[in-house]
């Protein structure tokens, strides 16, 4: 009965609001007020918005892609493991990671020879991702990696 009889009130008052006519109120001197006011606003906008802003947005830009970034977003979890353990430093004593290398690609674009090795781009004598490492030769069927330190070559087979 409560709600019903709060309902009726409202719809009473929503019905006089609307069927009443108003009174006209003597807007001529705000109006022209208001007028200069969004001249203004107008004015100030434009001259805002003529400012070359794109400047400090490139530094930005610029600056944050600059930034070490703590995990490639583009290798997968194993690959980034394995990635992130070659990049520490050998503990005393002990043995150093074994690194592993996963030849997924292999493209030859005007007889230049590309290989995709732990996600990333590489060509003959291009050094690794991994510190001392280096793209000796590129085959269809395998590639060769050279690890300069200990002078050990690894024939890495390609994954399909």
């Amino acid at each position: 009965m409560i709600i019903l009889g709060v309902m009726g009130v409202v719809v009473l008052y929503a019905a006089f609001d609307f069927l009443v006519p108003k009174k006209k109120l003597s807007a001529t001197p705000d109006m022209t007020q208001k007028t200069a006011e969004l001249n203004t606003f107008v004015t100030d906008l434009t001259a805002g918005l003529s400012k070359d802003t794109t400047k400090n947005l490139q530094v930005l830009i610029f600056s944050r892609a600059e930034k070490e970034w703590k995990q490639d977003p583009f290798l997968d979890a194993k690959s980034y493991r394995v990635w992130s353990k070659a990049q520490e430093p050998a503990k005393a004593g002990a043995a150093a990671p074994k690194i592993e290398f996963v030849y997924t690609g292999y493209l030859e674009v005007n007889k230049e020879r590309i290989a995709i090795i732990n996600g990333s781009e590489y060509k003959a004598g291009d050094e690794l991702d991994v510190k001392g490492y280096v793209l000796k030769s590129i085959s269809p069927a395998r590639v060769v990696i050279e690890n300069r330190v200990a002078r050990a070559v690894h024939k890495v087979p390609l994954q399909e």
